[in-house]
C-alpha cells in the first residue's frame, strides 16, 4: 500500500458520469455508503467501478469480497476495460467469515480484527468496499448482534477518515437491511418488470446534503461495467414504463 495521498478529490466519484451528477458529483468523503440489490443486478460490478475511479485518482483503495475466490475475482472483474492498469493496485482481501473470531462482540474485539485485515494500516486507506455485509448477517444470524457489527464497522471508519461502500443483498420481498439506516447514501439497483418483459434500473433512497431524483434510471452491464441509459422508468399498475428525457 502507497503511502496515503495528502489530498482526495473533494468527492469520491464513480466514474460514470450520469449518476455522479445524480449524487452531486460523487460519494462524500468519510462517509459510508450503501449499494443494496438482489442477485444478479450488479452490484459488485459498481463497487468495483467506484473502487477502480479511486485508484485512477491515486488514492489507496482496499476492497474486501467474501462472495468470491482470488481466482474468480481476477477472471471476472480483472476483465472488465475500467480495471485495466487498476485490478493490481487495489488491495483485494478475501475474507471467510469466522463470527467465533469477533466473539465476544465488543468495540475493541472487533477494532482488533478487522484493522489486523490491514496489517494495523486502515488509517492509510482513502476508499473501502466490504462486498458484503449480507455474509456478516448469515454468519451471525442474530439481528442484534448484526446490527451492532455494522454500527461498530461505521464508527471505524468515521474514525479513521475512510469513504466506504458497503455492499448489501436486498430480499426478494419486504424492506431492506439494517446497513440501510447507517448508510449516508443509499444506491438501490433491481429488475424491473416492463411492457416487453425485464429491465434493469437504479434509483438514489437517500444521499445526504444533496437533492437527488428518486426515478428509477435504466442501465446496462457491459464489458465497460454499468452503463447508464437515458430515459426513466415510472410505475403504471404493476409494470414500469419507460419515459424518454
Amino acid at each position: 500500500m502507497i503511502e496515503r495521498q495528502n489530498m482526495c478529490p473533494a468527492l469520491a466519484k464513480f466514474g460514470i458520469d450520469k449518476l455522479d451528477d445524480m449524487l452531486g458529483g460523487g460519494l462524500d468523503r468519510d462517509t459510508v455508503n450503501l449499494v443494496v440489490g438482489r442477485n444478479g443486478v450488479g452490484k459488485t460490478i459498481l463497487a468495483s467501478q467506484w473502487a477502480a475511479e479511486g485508484v485512477r485518482e491515486g488514492e489507496n483503495v482496499a476492497y474486501i469480497l467474501t462472495t468470491m475466490s482470488e481466482n474468480s475475482c481476477k477472471s471476472y472483474l480483472g476483465n472488465f476495460s475500467f480495471m485495466k492498469d487498476c485490478y493490481d493496485k487495489i488491495d483485494w482481501i478475501f475474507l471467510d467469515i469466522d463470527v467465533r473470531d469477533l466473539l465476544p462482540l465488543t468495540k475493541e474485539n472487533f477494532n482488533r480484527v478487522f484493522s489486523s485485515l490491514f496489517r494495523g494500516k486502515l488509517d492509510d486507506v482513502d476508499r473501502l468496499v466490504f462486498d458484503s455485509v449480507t455474509s456478516v448477517e448469515k454468519a451471525f444470524a442474530d439481528p442484534v448482534l448484526y446490527r451492532r457489527a455494522l454500527k461498530f464497522f461505521s464508527d471505524l471508519c468515521y474514525d479513521s477518515d475512510v469513504t466506504a461502500l458497503i455492499v448489501e443483498e436486498a430480499p426478494l420481498y419486504g424492506e431492506f437491511g439494517e446497513a440501510k439506516a447507517l448508510s449516508e447514501c443509499v444506491i438501490h439497483l433491481d429488475i424491473l418488470r416492463v411492457p416487453n418483459g425485464y429491465a434493469r434500473a437504479m434509483r438514489l433512497i437517500k444521499k445526504y446534503r444533496t437533492g437527488h431524483p428518486l426515478d428509477w434510471i435504466p442501465y446496462e452491464i457491459t464489458d465497460d461495467g454499468i452503463v447508464l441509459k437515458e430515459g426513466r422508468y415510472v410505475r403504471v399498475s404493476y409494470e414500469f414504463h419507460y419515459e424518454s428525457g
